[in-house]
């Protein structure tokens, strides 16, 4: 059984956050409850979560990251893991994704690939951990607002395509819906969390929520008062997930950091924890009903109402799995399996080390 007393709760329990946030996004794609015409509270909760979820995970990653300080093996082991994981999602999920779709395991797995090159000036300290992220976000976002067109056009099926070896590597630096760019950006953000005392978090953080929330409000009201609109997950608007354009990743960079300041202050849940403990193998798992279940709302007709409440169902229903399979099997996990792997290789190589 792993040893939870090494853990950290909170960031435990942001992963949980951040996986539940998964699965309640891909749910509320999957029975849209978008389909109709209504607006509702609930929808744009829905969406604006939603929409946290992915750099939420990013940034936990490039905060473990710094403090896993990986061997070259291991680096190896865990990215084709996440990659194989990530071919394992797609053919689940064929009705969504083509078998090779970069996806953001991928992402992941290519992060913790490159993780020596765009973590060299923080990890040996060529510079200070604020300007090593200041020089990261200007350098991401002059990128995202100068040359949009390099992350590609604005389809999900162009995004999903991989009819060729080039094309995947297109998806996975630049055109994909997890690109490399512009997504090292929270991953590059967790790292610096990470080497910074709690202590200096605070002042910077709230600076940047109060800039991040007056710039995501103008562009509301402009959006609003030009009838134009303000999110949509692609398409025409001002802040678009596929591509993530500048606007987004602003404002979902201040949400990630309200996350972070409000679950490392006040929410210290265990069940949440223990859900973050497996939270790639919820991640995995997830997807599996959804392949069936995919066309069900379709075939009932289901109600923006109904629809809504079936994703909240579905995503506490993976809470419940997540805790109660982790309390009951904590070694029968995708996580456990990586981690078994990699002692393996490792007594391998010792082994073939004391023969020679």
């Amino acid at each position: 059984m792993p040893n939870d007393n090494s853990r950290i709760v909170h960031i435990d329990a942001l992963r949980g956050l951040a996986v539940l946030l998964m699965v309640m996004v891909h749910a509320a794609a999957t029975w849209n409850p978008y389909s109709s015409t209504k607006t509702s509270a609930l929808a744009y909760i829905v969406s604006g979560l939603g929409g946290l979820a992915a750099p939420l995970f990013i940034t936990l990653l490039g905060w473990g990251l710094l403090k896993a300080n990986l061997t070259l093996t291991q680096r190896f082991i865990r990215a084709g893991f996440l990659f194989a994981c990530q071919f394992l999602v797609n053919v689940v999920s064929s009705h969504l994704f083509e078998p090779f779709t970069p996806g953001v395991l991928s992402l992941m797995a290519l992060l913790i690939l490159t993780e020596p090159v765009w973590m060299y000036p923080l990890r040996y300290n060529r510079l200070s951990v604020h300007a090593y992220f200041l020089s990261v976000f200007t350098a991401v976002l002059t990128l995202t607002f100068l040359a949009p067109g390099l992350q590609g056009v604005s389809s999900w099926d162009a995004r999903v395509a991989t009819s060729s070896m080039t094309e995947f590597a297109a998806h996975l630096v630049l055109t994909g819906t997890y690109p490399l760019h512009p997504w090292i950006l929270f991953a590059a953000f967790g790292a610096s969390i990470s080497a910074l005392p709690s202590r200096e978090h605070r002042r910077p953080a709230v600076m940047f929520v109060a800039l991040g929330l007056v710039y995501s409000g103008i562009l509301f009201i402009y959006a609003w008062h030009n009838k134009l609109a303000w999110a949509l997950p692609s398409g025409k608007a001002l802040l678009t997930f596929f591509p993530a354009n500048g606007p987004f990743l602003v404002a979902s960079l201040t949400g990630v950091i309200l996350l972070w300041m409000v679950v490392s202050t006040h929410l210290h849940f265990q069940w949440m924890a223990q859900t973050g403990r497996c939270s790639l193998t919820v991640y995995v798992m997830h997807f599996l009903p959804f392949s069936l279940l995919h066309g069900i709302d379709e075939r009932y007709t289901w109600s923006l109402t109904e629809s809504m409440l079936v994703t909240f169902c579905y995503t506490l229903l993976w809470a419940m799995i997540a805790t109660q399979w982790y309390k009951r099997y904590p070694s029968k996990t995708l996580e456990s399996l990586m981690r078994s792997l990699e002692a393996n290789i490792k007594m391998r190589q010792q082994n073939t080390k004391d023969e020679s």
